[in-house]
């Protein structure tokens, strides 16, 4: 897809009213969803690299979050060599919730199940059913459930 009709598509997502506008909008824009996904208002799917960002079935995303498979050092930088990485995969599992702020950081998978509570930065992997919050986000509840369907 063009640069154009990305940034289309993407301004399209962001200010969509109603959340399959939002969910078809990033899938157009080469986001990886599954069904039964519910994205809030304002969130930031990454736009340099949405093919790196693949969210399972009945996730929801609260609103303001930031899902970012590449990290963004100014150019200065790149040039001088003081940051590079290279655009790292995201994987939200099945029935994953990201809530109200969150970011979701490069080369992170969020299991099945987990909670990621509002305003947290994840740098690492969520291991399933649990719940984690803060900044760097730590494991503070291990969710005790009945077992998900797959």
């Amino acid at each position: 897809m063009g640069k154009a009709l990305g940034r289309i598509w993407r301004i399209i997502a962001w200010l969509a009213p109603m959340h399959q506008l939002r969910v078809a909008a990033h899938r157009k824009c080469g986001v990886e969803i599954g069904k039964g996904v519910f994205i809030g208002a304002n969130v930031m799917i990454d736009s340099e690299h949405p093919e790196y960002v693949e969210i399972r079935d009945y996730v929801a995303i609260g609103p303001g979050a930031m899902i970012m498979a590449h990290g963004g050092a100014s150019k200065l930088h790149q040039r001088m060599g003081l940051f590079s990485q290279p655009p790292q995969k995201i994987v939200i599992e099945k029935g994953a919730w990201i809530a109200a702020g969150a970011i979701i950081l490069p080369g992170v998978t969020v299991g099945k199940g987990a909670i990621v509570a509002a305003g947290a930065v994840v740098s690492r992997d969520v291991p399933p059913m649990t719940m984690v919050v803060g900044n760097p986000a730590r494991v503070v509840q291990k969710l005790e459930t009945a077992d998900i369907d797959d």
